[in-house]
């Protein structure tokens, strides 16, 4: 019995437990957004043991603000809890990213970008569910944006290949997704770019999109996607397969050859623009660099694309 509670213990203290008596005596921070506005830092802190209320706290830089809101209603701010942050597209460089990495203890929570003012967005949406939502549904539906940590940001700004990107979303009226954002490059690419970066990364494997043919509209669902990336005699071989459905048509043929050329161009756009802007996200340069052993971009400027896409129509149940 002993050994039990005592592994209850530890497993509620590496899991971020806090005992409720000492939660009354903590503003605890589910989500965080930072600004910059006329020369002045914006700092937004949700608090979720006081009625989710916003605090909104300005300084002249970041370790300003964050010292200012070390204490909220005479109580100390505690982001252990901490599991959002989003980031002003003009916050977004070394310096930021090495303060928050050495301001809090856990790296693990998501981030999001967006070059709209935080006042407004924290208005309307300032819980962590709020984004989570929006997240889960659009990754489930258009596949424009996935969970992205910023442990994983700060991975790839010390990478010397890959590029950071933070998911970009938007706030008129209702939460959009944007595409992403590159912060040390300051290019950001639309959704249908940011969509191949995360197949060709293998980070997602469905998504629904909608077609028009002949002056009507299909929706249409892509899942059990798989890709396979090869670089040999300066040709980029990109395999791409999976399946194909549609609960407003039978017939397939057409839907299925329009799908090909969406996802063909999104593809060719995303590396074009790679090659030409020099960045790296959708991990092509990798490939290269396992033959050549050097980040050549020249080299893959001089490359040849070829994408061989192959889809199979099948009906698509709750279990695929």
């Amino acid at each position: 019995m002993k050994k039990i509670i005592i592994l209850l213990i530890v497993l509620l203290i590496f899991l971020g437990y806090t005992p409720y008596n000492e939660l009354n005596s903590l503003a605890v921070v589910d989500t965080l957004g930072i600004d910059f506005t006329d020369n002045k830092y914006y700092l937004y802190l949700n608090i979720i043991n006081d009625d989710n209320k916003v605090y909104k706290v300005t300084g002249d830089s970041l370790g300003e603000v964050f010292l200012k809101a070390r204490n909220i209603n005479n109580k100390k701010t505690y982001y252990k809890h901490l599991e959002v942050v989003i980031f002003n597209t003009n916050t977004l460089n070394d310096t930021t990213l090495n303060f928050f990495k050495d301001e809090f203890t856990s790296i693990d929570y998501l981030v999001l970008a967006t070059s709209d003012n935080l006042n407004n967005l924290f208005n309307k949406y300032h819980k962590r569910s709020d984004y989570k939502s929006f997240i889960r549904k659009e990754k489930e539906t258009s596949a424009s944006i996935i969970n992205t940590t910023f442990k994983e940001v700060l991975s790839s700004s010390l990478d010397d290949i890959k590029d950071s990107s933070i998911p970009l979303i938007s706030y008129h009226n209702k939460l959009s997704s944007k595409g992403i954002y590159i912060p040390l490059k300051n290019i950001t690419i639309n959704n249908s770019m940011a969509r191949a970066s995360y197949l060709l990364n293998e980070k997602i494997n469905t998504y629904n999109t909608k077609i028009t043919l002949d002056d009507k509209s299909y929706e249409v669902v892509i899942y059990n996607l798989k890709c396979n990336i090869k670089y040999k005699d300066n040709t980029i071989n990109i395999k791409i397969t999976g399946n194909i459905d549609s609960p407003d048509s039978n017939n397939l043929s057409k839907l299925k050859n329009k799908v090909i050329k969406n996802l063909k161009d999104d593809i060719n756009t995303l590396l074009k623009d790679e090659q030409e802007k020099n960045y790296n996200i959708s991990n092509i340069i990798n490939y290269i660099y396992l033959k050549e052993r050097e980040v050549n971009y020249n080299t893959y400027k001089k490359s040849n694309i070829k994408i061989d896409i192959n889809l199979i129509e099948k009906e698509k149940n709750n279990y695929d």
